[in-house]
């Protein structure tokens, strides 16, 4: 079995969470470590059509499960050249990873059908961040399914009820998990034992075999603690 493999569960990192804007370096990283899961991170809008144009040369042949993370951050009148730069990700049949509060009008995304994967959000956003909230966004996009992000639950109600009416609610939509905690300033950092034995509780339950992805921040190759962060992982996909 790999490293980014646990119980039929792939387990992988965003690019992201590895080089800041380096989307290559964080491959090849991977690559080297036989990790088989990834998602490619353009978190930010500048991001988005470098890693677009850079698709074809990237060395992805060796992954199992490739997804993709929009932008988290643009303006309305920046939405169709976002949607436009987003065709060949989609055309390669990936995941698409979107943040609902950047979802400026629900129609232009309704193309990606079931490819598109709204996440829930953390406390500093003012949509998608219950069930309720998130039942109203699938209404718009009814072929849409759910990124849940279990961090930013966690961090909204530590009695982990929250997490558990999202991951019920929504059972049948999770199509990618992101993994880590949240400090105080709501930034992902290395999971403790805590958080992974809370996580533990609802991830191997509910997900369905969905691809977990590490959004920890482990940047400047500290190999060891990334190499620790993906057991940790693989111990939350545990069911228990």
């Amino acid at each position: 079995m790999s490293h980014s493999e646990k119980n039929g569960q792939q387990v992988g990192f965003s690019t992201g969470a590895l080089e800041r804007g380096d989307f290559q370096k964080a491959v090849s990283w991977m690559i080297s470590h036989h990790i088989h899961a990834v998602e490619l991170s353009a978190l930010r809008f500048d991001e988005l059509r470098p890693l677009v144009e850079s698709l074809n040369k990237l060395p992805l042949a060796s992954f199992n499960y490739v997804s993709f993370h929009a932008p988290s951050s643009f303006k309305k009148d920046e939405e169709v050249q976002v949607i436009e730069l987003l065709q060949p990700v989609f055309k390669r049949g990936w995941n698409i990873v979107v943040h609902p509060d950047v979802i400026y009008t629900p129609r232009r995304w309704a193309s990606f059908g079931e490819h598109l994967l709204i996440e829930n959000m953390d406390r500093r956003k003012s949509v998608g961040r219950t069930a309720e909230e998130l039942k109203e966004l699938f209404k718009q996009l009814p072929r849409a399914r759910l990124c849940l992000d279990v961090a930013h639950a966690r961090q909204l109600d530590t009695t982990l009820i929250l997490l558990w009416k999202i991951a019920r609610a929504f059972s049948d939509r999770i199509a990618e998990v992101h993994i880590s905690e949240l400090d105080s300033r709501c930034r992902h950092q290395p999971m403790t034992r805590r958080a992974m034995l809370d996580y533990q509780q609802v991830i191997g339950r509910v997900t369905r075999n969905a691809p977990v992805i590490v959004e920890s921040m482990l940047d400047a190759d500290r190999s060891s603690l990334r190499m620790n962060e993906i057991r940790m992982a693989q111990e939350a996909v545990e069911e228990i």
